[in-house]
């Protein structure tokens, strides 16, 4: 046996020991993995908790966007080799691939006056709307310390445009100065400080209500390293819905102390919101009271967010944007600090916090197995399918062949072990050897609830993730990670009884793109898309399509012939013939698909 032999005899015995150990410690802890509560307004605020519709406390687990520009907003919702971060199908993925419940979208109050604004930004609040994400709208002035008549006038007219929508809050202002404070007025900590920035900040909500609009409005505190302090004078407003926001740094939020003097406090009376914050690895200056470790950065990371936790306290983190929750818009997969970083300096890939959220959000390890399914969700349905991540060690890659789904594959096998305690081996697609993916398919006899998936290898060690069953977790198959052109095939019925049918994409070696659906008027259109987690619906009714937002009648759906996969039969209405290639997503008892694209080709009506 050679040297190199023996090493890797012996890392392999290592690794194995270790994984053994990391999924026998998983299994042994309390479950608590969640799927973040989707938005459910209107809501209200009660003592220091968001409510929601029917009574429950909301608490926001999401991300800012990058600001709204309507010059921009074609390029925004893009969709090609990668996707606008506006786009539907980087919304769904903030919704399901880190299981967020709210986005803040800033926007630009000086910009508020050109025609069509506040439609096409109303486009922007459907599609997160559509996917169960809350939108916080976040109004910022260029160039002011605090809001002027422009902020209070953009109010008045944004608050009117949505005061009906029941899943969108109002920030008032972004950034308050303590530069701004005059001299006369001293420290914006003391009680006349604070006295300034309510009175500021009420005239905005005097704007907002006098438009008609009920939702809870957000009110940033001094942006500064002192956050709240000193804010156990402030009068309240008198107005029901406010809920209160800081924009921390890890300079000020190190320590339990800091944190308490900072926002806990705060947070013992009203609802709190922490906005924005991120690692700030990009400016050196910031960057420096980051621990150089990545373990380290990372556990300062998950303190602060078991703090937030533990005190109740909302919070939107980083920005969905390349280089800082996201590598890049086309797979939208996480940044990671594992590979260290140079502070000041940017290299694809940018080091970021991403995957440790990412592993909060979904109670795992940030460099263990997470599991999602075909949607990209952390719920996965029974006899649906699912994909495993992280260290699946196959002895060689392998596919399954053949009809069925064997019971092992490549050296390993995977069992799940439901809410009950019964464990089952679940039938196998694929498996990597190495760092990959092991796809399986969720056995049908799981009882719902909280689960651990277990990869078992030959050698005997382990490796497993907590998981959550459902009946269903709709999800449409694509070629690309569960992104971009639908699977499926679209048949054309015309009035004299000829048919015929088309694939609704294709896909090579450089990706995929969508064929048309032909719809012509007085032909009838129907489209079976490959799928998964539908089977178990209670009815067609349950299943709620949309193609560009309009909704589609469901024909049929059920069990397809490969393991895992379902199929879900539409009709296309005439309405749509011409619409070309838009967006498709499908709610199943409030739990919204992945965003695919579909083609829908034939002549516009009235044309």
């Amino acid at each position: 046996m050679s040297h190199r032999t023996i090493a890797a005899t012996i890392f392999g015995l290592l690794a194995g020991s270790l994984l053994q150990i990391a999924a026998e410690s998983l299994v042994s802890q309390p479950y608590n993995q969640q799927i973040a509560p989707g938005a459910a307004g209107p809501f209200h605020v009660s003592g220091n908790r968001i409510l929601d519709s029917q009574g429950r406390e909301f608490l926001m687990r999401g991300t800012q966007l990058t600001d709204f520009h309507p010059q921009t907003a074609e390029y925004d919702n893009r969709a090609g080799a990668d996707f606008g971060a506006h786009s539907a199908t980087s919304l769904s993925a903030i919704r399901l691939r880190f299981n967020m419940n709210a986005v803040r979208l800033p926007a630009n109050v000086l910009e508020s006056g050109a025609p069509g604004y506040f439609a096409e930004l109303a486009k922007v609040v459907r599609r997160a709307n559509q996917v169960d994400l809350l939108v916080i709208l976040a109004a910022y002035e260029p160039g002011a310390g605090m809001p002027t008549a422009r902020t209070a006038e953009f109010w008045s007219r944004c608050a009117a445009a949505f005061k009906d929508n029941p899943n969108v809050m109002f920030d008032v202002f972004s950034d308050p100065a303590p530069s701004a404070v005059p001299a006369s007025v001293g420290d914006p900590h003391s009680p006349k400080g604070w006295s300034y920035w309510r009175n500021a900040m009420r005239v905005l909500v005097v704007s907002v209500r006098a438009a008609g609009a009920g939702q809870p409005v957000v009110m940033m505190g001094w942006r500064d390293d002192r956050l709240f302090e000193g804010a156990e004078s402030l009068a309240p407003i008198d107005d029901p819905n406010i809920v209160y926001e800081a924009s921390p740094r890890f300079a000020n939020t190190r320590t339990g102390a800091e944190r308490d003097a900072h926002l806990g406090a705060l947070a013992e009376r009203v609802p709190v919101l922490a906005n924005g914050w991120d690692l700030e690895l990009d400016d050196a200056a910031a960057c420096a009271a980051i621990p150089p470790d990545p373990s380290a950065a990372a556990a300062l990371v998950e303190g602060n967010l078991d703090y937030f936790d533990a005190h109740r306290i909302s919070w939107t983190v980083s920005v969905f944007e390349p280089g800082k929750l996201i590598k890049d818009l086309s797979f939208h997969d996480a940044t990671t600090l594992e590979n260290g970083w140079t502070c000041g300096q940017s290299v694809y890939p940018t080091a970021g916090l991403g995957r440790v959220i990412e592993a909060h959000l979904r109670a795992s390890q940030e460099r263990g197995l997470f599991v999602v399914s075909g949607s990209g969700g952390p719920d996965v349905a029974r006899g649906g399918l699912a994909l495993a991540y992280g260290p699946i060690m196959a002895a060689y890659d392998a596919v399954r062949v053949g009809p069925g789904a064997p019971p092992s594959l490549g050296g390993i096998s995977v069992q799940v072990t439901d809410s009950l305690g019964v464990t089952r081996p679940a039938g196998m697609l694929w498996a990597s050897a190495g760092w990959g993916q092991a796809n399986f398919v969720v056995p049908r006899e799981s009882a719902v609830g909280p689960a651990v998936m277990t990869i078992v290898r030959e050698d005997g060690s382990r490796a497993s993730s907590k998981i959550t069953i459902a009946d269903t977790a709709p999800g449409f198959l694509t070629g690309e990670s569960c992104r971009g052109p639908a699977l499926g095939l679209a048949t054309e019925v015309l009035r004299d009884g000829r048919t015929s049918a088309t694939a609704v994409s294709s896909c090579n070696g450089t990706g995929c793109r969508t064929i048309p659906v032909p719809a012509k008027s007085g032909a009838v259109t129907r489209v079976r898309l490959r799928s998964s987690g539908f089977r178990y619906a209670g009815s067609a009714r349950d299943i709620h399509v949309t193609i560009d937002g309009v909704r589609v009648p469901v024909v049929s759906y059920g069990p397809d012939v490969n393991p895992g996969q379902d199929f879900l039969t539409i009709e296309i209405p005439d309405t749509l013939s011409g619409l070309g290639e838009t967006d498709l997503i499908a709610t199943v008892n409030g739990r919204p698909s992945n965003a695919v694209r579909i083609n829908l080709g034939g002549d516009k009506p009235g044309l």
